[in-house]
């Protein structure tokens, strides 16, 4: 036998030893024999996982990926319809309609709004109050525009700076 020969031959046992622990390894998680085939311990590990999918969102351990999807999706349109004061059975649309709709009347109210006021009306008042508070600290008047407000903060920051290092 030639050293090529044998070199290759050793290498294919290498490959052949590699394969076989990584095999080990790969059924022991699956719960299947290290002496399986791939066919089985593949088969094994998709159960495996399966079951475990299905029990965590309240489905038989013996139920299908399609059936596990639709008890995951019913849960989380649960949730989030729970969220939205929705109903559990109302379709996405709703649930984000009514979701849309909470989200506005609390951001309304939060800003001293009402609560059927649009996005336009409370992006109004959250512009006033930002106008108003950062306005009052720089010194400016609640009518004045972004580029006079700008300027006024600019010249608040920089008599700031300057004091705090002591320049007049």
């Amino acid at each position: 036998m030639s050293d090529e020969q044998t070199r290759r031959e050793e290498w294919e046992e290498i490959g052949r030893d590699i394969e076989a622990k990584i095999r080990q390894q790969a059924a022991k998680l699956a719960g299947a024999e290290a002496t399986d085939d791939w066919q089985a311990i593949g088969q094994k590990m998709e159960d495996r996982l399966r079951s475990r999918a299905a029990t965590t969102v309240g489905a038989e351990p013996g139920e299908d990926w399609d059936q596990i999807g639709h008890r995951a999706e019913e849960r989380v349109r649960g949730a989030v319809a729970e969220l939205a004061d929705a109903e559990p059975d109302d379709t996405w649309d709703t649930i984000g309609q009514k979701m849309e709709g909470k989200i506005r009347t609390e951001m309304a109210t939060s800003v001293g709004g009402e609560p059927d006021e649009s996005w336009d009306q409370i992006g109004r008042r959250i512009e006033r109050q930002i106008k108003v508070g950062l306005g009052g600290w720089a010194g400016a008047e609640p009518d004045d525009d972004w580029a006079t407000l700008g300027k006024k903060v600019e010249a608040k920051i920089r008599a700031s700076l300057r004091e705090w290092l002591g320049e007049e």
